[in-house]
């Protein structure tokens, strides 16, 4: 029997699935924290590198491991330990996916307001360790604005605890937030308490056509400036909304609230549309899912940039006068564009000429996802800036082995 065996039962052992084409020993699949600690420990016995993952949904995330032998999955940790619904706070296991977690707060009328891609199928672990989200970042934040504490197994398999369970939390360092996209590189996330809201009793959309993207993205600067609050909004480019006013560019603004507040914010977006042709879309949430999972068609790549929303209309043209067949969709109110790329042999192109140009301004631009082929011809983070050094000692400090996740994140850390 395997040591992993020993520790989780051989039930709970198989072989190893490629992960961004590196092949693990096998994947190992804890029941509980104690037994979390003890592979960890047993991992750093062996030498052996892990890797850990919920359900895999955004394994493709980051850039290849440089050595992988051990999967942890998580999957079986999936408990919603504590629901204070009076305090508005929850504690979950990491393993738990966010529509089990969404069944349980809604018992409550309570939700937690992130939307990331493939959200049945993304754990509260990999939400924290990719630092997922959606739409919804335009008016609810991301996960960093909502987490409030953590618990993580680390290199020496001690179980470390930064942050509470309560919402006024004020002593000792933020470590939560260390952990907040470092893609599992610093430890082993097992729990998880976040702030949750109340949610709300409408949700609806406006769809807006425009005759080109730099006029869609001029029309979504036009709803931030204007008296309408945006619960969410979004810049398609030709291609990326499935439905809507024509097949061109489209600004999508999203309303939420009490009927009265949405039928307000509706009116107030139709009469900043006036002459563009529009449609309200009664099932607002629906169609921000379906956003959120954006590109609804498979892609070698999907390009992540961040720049400034004044920037946003100009680099959707250029992208679209790209000739590589691209379909973009911005999440305008931050300044973030998804771009798919849908041949991989069209990466390393696009990467070259769209990253200086933002990278000088003091955007940047990862390659969020993407097929081993394609991460094989590219560098998928970019510059890391100044903060290179300082990464690296939070890196020896809490992982000097090398033990997690070796060379997935910013500069092979």
């Amino acid at each position: 029997m395997t040591p992993w065996a020993e520790i989780v039962g051989a039930e709970h052992v198989a072989p190893g699935v490629p992960i961004d084409g590196v092949v693990p020993a096998c994947v190992v699949r804890p029941g509980s924290v104690a037994e979390v600690q003890e592979c960890v420990r047993a991992a750093g016995r062996a030498r052996a590198s892990l890797v850990v993952q919920g359900l895999g949904a955004h394994m493709s995330v980051g850039a290849p491991p440089a050595r992988l032998d051990v999967v942890l999955g998580l999957d079986r940790l999936a408990r919603v330990i504590d629901h204070q619904a009076g305090d508005m706070t929850v504690t979950v296991e990491a393993g738990c996916t966010l529509a089990a977690l969404a069944r349980t707060l809604a018992t409550g009328d309570q939700w937690l307001p992130l939307d990331p891609p493939r959200a049945d199928a993304t754990t509260v672990g990999g939400l924290i360790a990719a630092n997922l989200s959606g739409p919804l970042r335009a008016s609810q934040g991301r996960v960093r604005d909502l987490l409030l504490g953590i618990r993580v197994v680390g290199a020496d398999g001690a179980l470390v605890a930064g942050g509470g369970r309560v919402v006024k939390n004020v002593a000792g360092y933020d470590l939560p937030k260390l952990h907040v996209g470092a893609l599992g590189t610093l430890g082993v996330i097992v729990e998880a308490t976040f702030k949750v809201r109340p949610r709300p009793a409408c949700e609806e959309a406006v769809v807006i056509a425009a005759r080109s993207v730099e006029a869609a993205a001029e029309a979504a600067l036009g709803v931030m400036a204007s008296e309408v609050t945006p619960f969410w909004l979004e810049v398609g480019g030709p291609g990326a909304l499935a439905e809507g006013p024509g097949d061109g560019a489209a600004v999508v603004v999203g309303l939420a609230g009490v009927a009265e507040e949405v039928a307000q914010g509706r009116a107030r977006t139709l009469d900043l549309a006036r002459g563009l042709r529009g449609i309200t879309v009664a099932d607002g949430a629906a169609l921000r899912a379906r956003l959120a999972d954006f590109p609804a068609e498979p892609a070698a790549a999907v390009l992540r940039a961040a720049m400034l929303p004044t920037e946003v209309g100009e680099f959707l043209a250029r992208a679209s006068r790209s000739g590589a067949g691209l379909r973009c969709l911005a999440h305008a109110a931050s300044g973030v564009v998804l771009v798919a790329v849908p041949e991989a042999r069209a990466v390393a192109g696009l990467v070259a000429a769209l990253r200086p140009g933002l990278e000088a301004r003091g955007g940047s631009l990862v390659v969020e996802r993407a097929t081993p082929e394609a991460k094989a011809q590219v560098d998928v983070w970019g510059d890391p800036g100044e903060g290179v050094a300082l990464m690296r000692g939070i890196k020896a400090a809490f992982d000097g082995g090398g033990l997690f996740a070796p060379g997935r994140f910013v500069a092979d850390i």
